[in-house]
């Protein structure tokens, strides 16, 4: 039986398209532009870590554009993203990744810590979709893929901020979604559970220390969380994204994906 993959192939070919991530000079973000570039988009990687000379940088293409940009400030997005149109004439795909993270118990919270979270998280992925969308639905055409996460849905311990501002983004998502369809602009989100980003690996270490853990303990004490029993590698989440770019997905609009490897199930 003869093997017919090319039809896949030209399923996931993003040439010609003008991609921009956030947060995309490490971790989720940078795996995502990796993978649209190597889908044969122009990909522009956005990360406030491109200000500073000696920020690491996880980009495996020379050719992908750097750009520093503040997701919280909306000045600085609409002169990134018009300097985008400047000089590629057009802006298609935008992938919401930037993000941080902070976790305390409620009568612990610190407010500036929980603003500054909700500010990167949400308020970042307001201001870069309010700017995106308006060129995209000009062209009749664009696909936007926010980064939430399993703690949209789950009731963790110490995740306010960061699970009220995931909560937010994944129903924002649906609401896009709708609100864009006319236009051809698809909207939908991921929704990964553990990721071995530079944050995972930080998280692993404080565990290791606190309970003094081996290396494969503390992966063990994330893992176990998950019915796969494994933290997902960044790459698979650069693989879906592509994915929500690509052809492949022009039938969905508004939805949530599970990343979670069986921890959460929508």
């Amino acid at each position: 039986m003869s093997c017919k993959l090319e039809r896949f192939g030209n399923l996931f070919d993003l040439q010609g398209r003008v991609a921009v991530v956030t947060g995309a000079a490490q971790g989720n973000g940078a795996a995502i532009a990796n993978a649209l570039a190597d889908a044969g988009a122009t990909v522009v990687a956005a990360d406030l870590a491109f200000a500073r000379p000696d920020a690491t940088v996880e980009l495996n293409d020379e050719v992908i554009d750097r750009v520093a940009m503040n997701v919280t400030d909306e000045g600085n997005v609409k002169n990134v993203f018009s300097g985008v149109i400047e000089r590629y004439g057009h802006m298609d795909i935008l992938v919401n990744n930037a993000g941080t993270i902070y976790k305390a118990p409620v009568e612990a919270l610190d407010m500036d810590k929980f603003r500054a979270v909700i500010d990167v998280n949400l308020n970042g992925v307001v201001i870069c979709t309010k700017y995106a969308a308006a060129y995209m639905k000009a062209q009749k055409w664009g696909r936007i893929v926010n980064i939430s996460s399993s703690q949209a849905y789950l009731r963790m311990e110490t995740y306010s901020a960061y699970a009220a501002s995931k909560t937010a983004v994944s129903h924002l998502t649906r609401i896009w979604g709708n609100e864009l369809a006319p236009y051809n602009v698809l909207v939908n989100a991921l929704c990964p559970s553990f990721v071995m980003t530079p944050m995972m690996v930080g998280s692993i270490e404080r565990i290791q220390q606190e309970k003094q853990f081996t290396w494969e303990e503390a992966y063990d004490y994330f893992a176990q969380a998950v019915p796969l029993k494994r933290i997902l590698d960044t790459v698979e989440i650069g693989n879906w994204a592509a994915v929500l770019c690509s052809d492949l997905a022009r039938a969905t609009t508004g939805n949530n994906f599970a990343i979670t490897c069986g921890q959460v199930q929508l």
